[in-house]
């Protein structure tokens, strides 16, 4: 067996600039707004706005299948309260507005809504899609839901993207994922840049669903780059007010009907067969869109569901050189607490895929420094020490032993073929330069003994949680970290659905994390589990059924994890025994878009 190799910290921090979490970051330019929630400071509005308001998520892909056994389900948290224990009372709700499209754009209920409820805070609640569409066998379009607090003071919606999430479920599969925000502030006609890398062609079938939620068109371009950023395959769209459409990527063409539970005519892309990167722009003086990628295995009945991030459009600046010597001098570091080399878990083993995108850059390159640390905190793999890395990307991506990607290129990291040792499971940072989004990195879990796939992305970077913790309406908690669509039920037979909770501590202060999960059901709160000690830079992993003792029956959950000092964040591993088929939650600071998106 490979021996692990671990790298001192100390040593390891000398090859940066700045700290792993703490780095000076110019403000951008209010047209150089980087995404929705992303590392940008380009707007706040008041810590408390000065009256409740209704904000906007939505999920452009709503599917309903009786024939082949393809369900929708929506997932309300209600995860808005005031103070770190404001839901305990039950004084504190959300009101949600559920606006349900098909295909065309016709509404579906009375005066275009679907439904309407107010649910307590924390009682986490399940929507069959069916409720909502009555004796149709099938249907597919776009939903958009409206939510606002009912709260101890006049406040906004604490997070928009931890609010309402999607699950789609078959007899072999399943995935789910949060609504995409739409703020306020981005409701308007200007031309955005859609984005995010996608994996290889040759592996997958993918399907891009696109949905318009406002009452006016949206028109522009659908565009695929392959690795090296060249231009392939580009598409004129048009979608009438609320209708959507489907982008084959495979065949590089519009289709009528979402086959996304049947096998491909054929496993051959009709555009390219590596991995690349999806761009969407919308006209300017046209609304902008939203969408989800379908990403399936070729003739098996297995998917998962990832989004691309809005950006504003605007002329990179001249490429930089970020080195001072020997030192890499980042503008920030990005993390994931979902890397696996073939880590086992019982009957089954874990393996990481990461797909790096630059999208539309600040400059005209974008720098990217992967790097992995351990249970303990200890820096177990660099980039700058691993001579395969170069093996896995194209032709001039790889300066110094950093990862160099131009407009619109990406690369894929699998750890399979690098120098991490068998049977790690830990965090990935990536410190990159400029600034960049941490949806344009994404992460692929498998499981190669079930055939099970599974798509997410990074989490933002310390600078941002910092912002995250300043409002007073949290209470005062470090760390507020929200995951959902958790289930753990236990049978006769052993253990039918488990969660794997992901913890990184990414505090730069040396705090050692003492963090708490807690479990929140239909009825409020299940159960508080304490997680025992996380190490500063430490990346730990749990088995949901470990933590308990007896039986065990709960669906559906919502995890909230909570740190008085430390600043970590939360990512989930859904694992389905029974469908064999896993689904990733990269989990959000419950106040992640509180100072961002106001009422303005």
């Amino acid at each position: 067996m490979e021996r692990q190799q671990t790298f001192d910290r100390r040593s390891f921090l000398s090859t940066l600039s700045c700290s792993l979490a703490t780095v000076a970051i110019t403000p951008l330019a209010p047209t150089q707004h980087l995404s929705a929630g992303t590392e940008s400071q380009d707007y706040h509005a008041p810590a408390s706005s000065p009256r409740s308001c209704w904000l906007d998520v939505c999920a452009p892909l709503i599917i309903e299948d009786a024939e082949r056994g393809l369900q929708s389900e929506i997932i309300l948290t209600s995860d808005t309260f005031t103070g770190a224990h404001g839901h305990e009372d039950g004084a504190e709700a959300t009101e949600y507005e559920i606006y349900l499209y098909d295909a065309a754009g016709q509404a579906v209920g009375k005066e275009g809504v679907a439904r309407r409820l107010t649910i307590p805070a924390m009682q986490t609640t399940v929507i069959p899609v069916r409720e909502l569409i009555g004796e149709t066998k099938s249907f597919w379009g776009g939903m958009k839901i409206r939510l606002r607090p009912r709260s101890r003071e006049v406040m906004h919606t604490s997070d928009l993207f931890s609010s309402a999430f999607v699950r789609w479920q078959m007899p072999a599969s399943f995935d789910n994922v949060h609504a995409n925000p739409d703020p306020l502030e981005w409701q308007n006609t200007q031309s955005y840049y859609y984005s995010m890398p996608f994996p290889r062609l040759a592996d997958y079938a993918c399907t891009f669903s696109l949905f318009n939620p406002y009452d006016q068109p949206s028109k522009g371009e659908i565009v695929l780059y392959d690795q090296s950023g060249q231009r392939v395959k580009a598409m004129r769209y048009e979608l009438k007010p609320h209708a959507s459409l489907l982008f084959d990527l495979n065949a590089g063409s519009l289709v009528s009907n979402p086959r996304l539970a049947r096998a491909p005519e054929t496993s051959s892309s009709k555009t390219i067969q590596g991995n690349g990167l999806l761009a969407v722009t919308n006209d300017e003086g046209t609304a902008k869109s939203f969408g989800y990628l379908f990403i399936k295995q070729h003739a098996r009945e297995r998917f998962s569901v990832e989004h691309p991030i809005h950006q504003g459009i605007f002329k990179p600046r001249p490429a930089a050189i970020p080195f001072d010597g020997e030192q890499f001098k980042a503008k920030n570091v990005l993390y994931s607490p979902l890397l696996f080399r073939a880590r086992r878990l019982g009957d089954i083993t874990l393996e990481s895929r990461f797909y790096l995108g630059t999208g539309l850059p600040l400059e005209e390159a974008l720098w990217l420094y992967p790097f992995a640390t351990d249970e303990k905190g200890e820096v177990a793999w660099s980039a700058m020490k691993d001579d395969r890395l170069a093996e896995q990307l194209a032709a001039r991506q790889l300066e110094r032993g950093i990862i160099r990607l131009a407009t619109n290129q990406s690369c894929a990291l699998d750890f399979t073929r690098l120098t991490l040792p068998p049977n790690f499971s830990g965090g990935i940072g990536v410190a990159v330069s400029p600034d960049t989004s941490h949806t344009l990195i994404k992460v692929e879990v498998r499981v190669p003994e079930w055939g099970a796939h599974a798509f997410t992305h990074f989490r933002p970077g310390l600078r941002s949680a910092r912002n995250y913790q300043k409002p007073r309406q949290r209470g005062g908690l470090a760390s507020d970290y929200i995951v959902s669509g958790a289930r753990i039920a236990r049978g006769k037979n052993g253990i039918r659905f488990d969660e794997v909770i992901a913890v990184m501590n990414i505090d730069d202060q040396g705090i050692e994390g003492r963090p708490v999960v807690e479990l929140f059901g239909p009825r409020g709160l299940v159960a508080r589990l304490p997680l025992g000690t996380v190490p500063p830079f430490a990346c730990r992993h749990y088995l949901l059924s470990e933590l308990f003792k007896g039986e065990i029956n709960y669906e559906p959950l919502s995890l909230r994890l909570v740190d008085e000092r430390a600043t970590l964040l939360m990512s989930a591993l859904h694992l389905d025994y029974e469908r064999r088929d896993i689904a990733l939650d990269h989990g959000s600071d419950r106040f992640s878009t509180f100072l961002d998106y106001g009422c303005q």
